[in-house]
């Protein structure tokens, strides 16, 4: 295995400061270069791109993460291969620390602390499902908490395609073999059943339990902690757990008693060994959660919807939509939750984000071509509505007339 760079060596146009983080295919520095004004994040392969499923992986994760634009996923800005073969990314620098190292599993949080960190995860992960692609290794690791509390979700590199996808499918796991982290796997992998964006609500939910309880929700009254040092080493008996297993009711913990219905039924549905009972995407499992949290816990506070008026000369009855906490998509066709107009192919021009709290909900682009446009200006980045907000797409227009 080739060693790390050093902090001060260079690498193309970069100068290489601290080692952040080491995976089994690549290590991120942080990184710094008179293109960039400020200290980025620079992924640089482990070895160079001699074969055809290393060029894959490396394309794959280049090319899913090029296509994510919501403030819950980490961003690129560029790519390329070295002189040496290896293939680096350039990412926006995150502060702060992942999930896993920055909070003590054996300790419960506080409902609407685990929840809200799930919330943000389920909207990272949704436009990435809306695209036909699952992640597969969603675990703690993988979740980056920054200073300000804004959650990203990180490494797409196992990432795949559910929906066969030339480039993204490519190499997908036909056989048995473990795709992700067994302590998060799903019970359709033992069954060597296809992993679909279901699979990845399987595993949020898994981390979501452990957060509110301090347990896992396979072994009864054993701590997270005590149960990975027993099973470290050993996928099978993880697998096995996944598998035959039922999950423990959350009513069974002092911490779980005290949780409304709706987080109980919810996680169990979640939880269930058929995905086909589960919801079926992060974005499904977000809108669920959010109307747990000022419904059921009074987590935020705040208005419970965010009203859009349609603009439209001359029409004697405009449209107006009621948009409740979660994520709702903006465009033409079924697909859409504001339909602006009937079509058989199903345009989303942007997404609506709101975890239904005081803060104004996020208008999250999902074309930047300028065809977005908010009070007049073309919008190619998440933006916070507030009431009066003008929006058009096109031909059609929308008012943010407030919160009711």
């Amino acid at each position: 295995m080739p060693a790390p760079l050093k902090p001060g060596d260079r690498y193309e146009a970069f100068t290489l400061g601290t080692l952040l983080g080491m995976g089994t295919f690549a290590w991120v520095y942080r990184a710094t270069s008179e293109q960039y004004p400020d200290p980025i994040a620079l992924k640089i392969s482990r070895d160079p791109v001699t074969d055809e499923s290393t060029a894959l992986r490396a394309l794959r994760e280049i090319r899913i993460l090029s296509s994510l634009s919501n403030a819950h996923v980490v961003h690129v800005y560029d790519h390329g291969l070295g002189q040496d073969e290896r293939w680096f990314l350039v990412m926006e620098l995150l502060e702060g620390h992942d999930l896993g190292s920055g909070h003590d599993f054996d300790t419960p949080l506080a409902p609407h602390d685990a929840i809200r960190i799930v919330y943000q995860a389920c909207l990272g992960l949704d436009e990435a499902h809306r695209g036909g692609i699952v992640h597969r290794d969603v675990k703690p690791g993988n979740i980056w908490m920054q200073r300000d509390g804004n959650v990203k979700v990180l490494d797409f590199g196992l990432a795949r395609s559910w929906e066969g996808d030339s480039i993204v499918a490519a190499n997908a796991t036909q056989t048995h073999m473990l795709v992700g982290t067994p302590h998060y796997a799903q019970p359709e992998q033992v069954r060597g059943g296809k992993l679909t964006p279901a699979s990845d609500v399987y595993s949020l939910a898994f981390m979501l339990y452990e957060l509110l309880t301090g347990c896992t929700p396979l072994f009864a009254d054993r701590k997270v902690s005590e149960v990975r040092r027993e099973l470290e080493g050993q996928p099978l008996l993880w697998l096995g757990a996944h598998l035959e297993r039922a999950p423990v009711d959350l009513g069974h913990y002092p911490e779980g008693e005290a949780l409304p219905d709706m987080l109980r039924s919810l996680l169990a549905a979640c939880l269930d060994k058929d995905p086909k009972r589960r919801p079926a995407t992060a974005g499904e499992l977000a809108n669920r959660l959010a109307w747990v949290l000022p419904a059921e816990l009074g987590g935020f506070g705040g208005g419970h919807g965010v009203v859009l008026q349609e603009r439209r000369p001359g029409s004697a009855f405009p449209r107006r939509f009621l948009l409740g906490p979660g994520v709702h998509r903006i465009g033409l066709g079924e697909c859409c939750d504001v339909e602006l107009d009937q079509d058989t192919v199903g345009w989303i021009f942007a997404a609506v984000h709101w975890d239904g709290g005081d803060d104004p909900p996020v208008l999250v682009p999902r074309r930047n071509d300028g065809y977005v446009r908010l009070d007049g200006k073309s919008v190619s980045s998440p933006v916070r509505l507030r009431p009066g907000s003008e929006l058009s797409f096109g031909g059609w227009a929308l008012t943010c007339t407030g919160m009711v």
